[in-house]
């Protein structure tokens, strides 16, 4: 029912499986889009939501902020897909993941 995911196989199957992604994710290719993608959602939504922040002398949680931070590129690379989990109105789908965290 669940495949034969990284997640869900063991021994020789999983060995090989870890192999893999770890070439992967040390690759020279994926380390230098991650550094894109997070240099990106540093200067265009981290810096100016704590700027607005500032401005608006609101009180933010900062571990909530940087919780949205890791989502957002989290979801952008591992699924080319970006939440906008960071903006301050929060889209569709980031109040909907709210909402399921709470339910949690």
């Amino acid at each position: 029912m669940r495949g034969n995911g990284i997640f869900n196989v063991n021994g020789d199957s999983r060995k090989f499986q870890r192999q893999i992604s770890n070439y992967e994710i040390n690759s020279k290719y994926l380390c230098k889009f991650m550094e894109i993608s997070v240099e990106t959602k540093v200067t265009a939504r981290l810096i100016p939501f704590l700027f607005a922040a500032t401005a608006n002398k609101a009180v933010i949680d900062f571990q909530n902020v940087l919780q949205r931070f890791t989502f957002d590129n989290i979801c952008k690379i591992a699924f080319g897909y970006d939440p906008a989990y960071l903006l301050q109105s929060l889209p569709q789908f980031a109040q909907a993941f709210d909402d399921a965290i709470k339910l949690i």
